[in-house]
């Protein structure tokens, strides 16, 4: 059964930017109720005025409990009811895996992770009340990543959470089915957003220009391809379909796909030589 997106109850965390901003754009243009979440309140206030000043803003950082609890109950308070979460914040932070420091796995795995489960622990009680629409209840989606399946080179830390993320979703999917709540995660490859320029900016670490041969989207199109996984349901979206081919072979032949994960390595580490600890 198809979900129609208008009137839909929707919250969006890390709604400011990248992903989370276009996917505020698409559903807004297809009738959706907005509940816009991310920290920086002056481009949450920028965004809904430009999709009309209809929807709810609500300033948080989702590395604070008490502060996706608040979102929460603020959402479904305002309106009514809640169908879907979309767990979208998250940052990455550059540097080799035995590098991090413990606050900075600490700090990555609040946001990243925590982010996810403080946000879906209120909302399934809420959704669990409620009256089936278009045959559920409600729906969540958690914006993990290609590299929740494969880890990536000087991306570990962000690599377990997205990790941890899908294994969440996976336990979900099964626990919450008797409830009619789906529950979806998402598998982006590198997308055309401030993703990695935020992340040189926290880690001081230079990350080499992508080549013309490597495949990236837009956050324009991994947005579409939530937006009929909302109105269709699915275990896993995989905005790039190759992309899950690609890394499906790699858990089958790890050491060549360690040889091609090469690569990325060496490019970081000319970049970064200064940071390279022998």
């Amino acid at each position: 059964m198809k979900r129609d997106i208008r009137e839909m109850v929707i919250v969006i965390t890390g709604a400011s930017a990248g992903i989370g901003k276009a996917l505020a754009e698409q559903l807004s243009a297809a009738g959706a109720k907005l509940a816009l979440a991310a920290r920086r309140e002056d481009r949450l206030n920028q965004l809904n005025a430009q999709l009309g000043g209809r929807h709810l803003v609500i300033p948080t950082d989702v590395s604070r409990a008490d502060q996706c609890e608040r979102l929460i109950q603020l959402a479904a308070d305002h309106f009514g009811r809640l169908d879907t979460l979309i767990c979208n914040a998250g940052y990455g932070l550059p540097r080799p895996a035995a590098q991090m420091s413990r606050q900075e796995y600490e700090a990555i795995f609040q946001t990243n992770l925590f982010g996810t489960i403080d946000c879906i622990r209120p909302a399934v009680p809420i959704m669990g009340r409620q009256d089936l629409r278009d045959g559920y209840r409600g729906q969540i989606v958690i914006v993990s990543s290609a590299a929740g399946r494969r880890g990536l080179p000087w991306f570990g830390a962000y690599s377990a959470t997205k990790a941890a993320q899908l294994s969440l979703a996976e336990s979900l999917r099964v626990e919450l089915r008797s409830m009619n709540i789906a529950v979806t995660s998402v598998h982006p490859i590198g997308t055309d957003t401030d993703f990695f320029t935020t992340a040189e900016k926290l880690s001081g670490a230079t990350i080499p220009p992508r080549s013309a041969v490597e495949r990236h989207q837009s956050a324009d199109t991994v947005a579409r391809a939530i937006l009929r996984g909302i109105q269709h349901p699915k275990p896993e979206i995989w905005p790039l379909r190759v992309a899950r081919i690609l890394v499906g072979m790699g858990i089958l032949m790890p050491r060549l796909t360690d040889w091609v994960m090469s690569k990325h390595r060496r490019a970081m580490g000319r970049a970064n030589e200064q940071r390279i600890v022998p």
